[in-house]
């Protein structure tokens, strides 16, 4: 946790301002209490074994809409400026000093033209990541129509991906009406709709707006077959914390009838429709994991923790969409904190299934 702590924990900066200082108008979309994690066996199981992150709590929040004006976006930080100072609170995940030096470079500036209605941020920096997407941008999108801004004109990346244009039909906007990004570059607008979202400050709090983003997406899918499914998702092909025998686990999944699936090969209705019909998730912590979203409260999620990159991310998705879960810690032969790097050590399968077989004991029936 000390790698969250670090990013967090930045200092004001004496040269910022704070969004309700450069917003005209801020609107409250939420306010959210902390809650107890929701961990399936209560977080124990009766041999002794305990759930990662038994006994932590989320955040409360309070999460705004922030009407913005006259303000200059800097593309590659995803960082706003307001009359030549950064606005803090939208450097998400940003090198302090990085944000500290930036200024409006003149030679890269794009006047976005007024077209009578507001633009809207939907995105952060890491516009390519499924789970930022889901956790930042459908809350996003979704509060902007219930505050009745369904007609703002998205700020996109450039280069949009298939599922995220996807994901924004879905939710009822048309990406081609949308403003085109593109990193290096700067972006003056007359009015801009932030909202607190965009930015993370739900990621660790329990947003009833959020599970209403994701149901809304479910409610428009029609699922057929079996809805007692259990799926396990596999890194695959995926870079980041790769374990070695990952192969082996899967074979092990097989042979006691799980689904084993490569979200990434599927559309993002395709994954609606599949995981709505989930009654147990398998995986390790990766951005396949946000499809825990789709899964029908009461579900369960058992997700497979390294040591060296102990995110609860996951476990607030699944509280957030009313699902129980369960966390295994995974040695993996790192100590440093490090969210890329690969197990240096296999994964113990037989201690994975003897967890997974008390929490499939314990699933409620249908």
């Amino acid at each position: 946790m000390g790698f969250f702590r670090k990013l967090f924990g930045k200092k004001e900066n004496a040269a910022a301002v704070s969004l309700k200082e450069a917003a005209k108008s801020v609107t409250v979309l939420e306010t959210v209490s902390a809650a107890p994690a929701a961990l399936a066996l209560g977080g124990r199981a009766p041999q002794g074994e305990e759930s990662l992150f038994r006994g932590w709590a989320s955040d409360p929040a309070t999460l705004c809409l922030y009407d913005l004006r006259d303000v200059v976006l800097d593309r590659s930080l995803m960082v706003f400026l307001k009359d030549g100072k950064p606005i803090l609170e939208t450097s998400y995940l940003q090198d302090p000093a990085a944000v500290a030096a930036l200024s409006i470079r003149p030679q890269d500036l794009v006047e976005v033209p007024d077209k009578g209605g507001p633009a809207a941020a939907c995105f952060d920096h890491w516009d390519s990541n499924y789970y930022h997407w889901l956790a930042h941008t459908l809350p996003t999108v979704h509060a902007l129509r219930k505050a009745g801004h369904g007609a703002a004109r998205l700020i996109l990346p450039a280069g949009l991906r298939p599922w995220q244009a996807e994901t924004l039909a879905l939710s009822g906007f048309d990406a081609q009406q949308g403003i085109p990004t593109e990193h290096g570059k700067q972006y003056a607008f007359r009015r801009v709709l932030y909202a607190d979202y965009v930015r993370g400050a739900a990621d660790f709090s329990v947003s009833p707006l959020s599970q209403a983003a994701y149901r809304s997406l479910v409610a428009g899918q029609a699922p057929s077959g079996p809805e007692d499914l259990r799926i396990f998702i596999e890194r695959g092909a995926a870079g980041n914390r790769r374990i070695p025998n990952e192969a082996e686990l899967t074979a092990a999944l097989q042979a006691r009838g799980f689904l084993c699936v490569r979200p990434e090969t599927m559309t993002v209705a395709e994954q609606i429709r599949l995981f709505s019909r989930a009654r147990l998730v398998v995986g390790q912590l990766g951005a396949g994991m946000a499809n825990s979203v789709w899964c029908q409260p009461g579900a369960v999620v058992f997700e497979l923790v390294p040591e060296h990159h102990q995110n609860p991310c996951d476990l607030l998705l699944a509280m957030q969409a009313g699902l129980h879960y369960w966390g295994k810690l995974m040695p993996t032969g790192l100590q440093e904190e490090n969210h890329t790097a690969q197990s240096e050590q296999r994964l113990d399968i037989a201690s994975v299934l003897h967890e997974l077989a008390l929490i499939e004991q314990s699933l409620p029936p249908l």
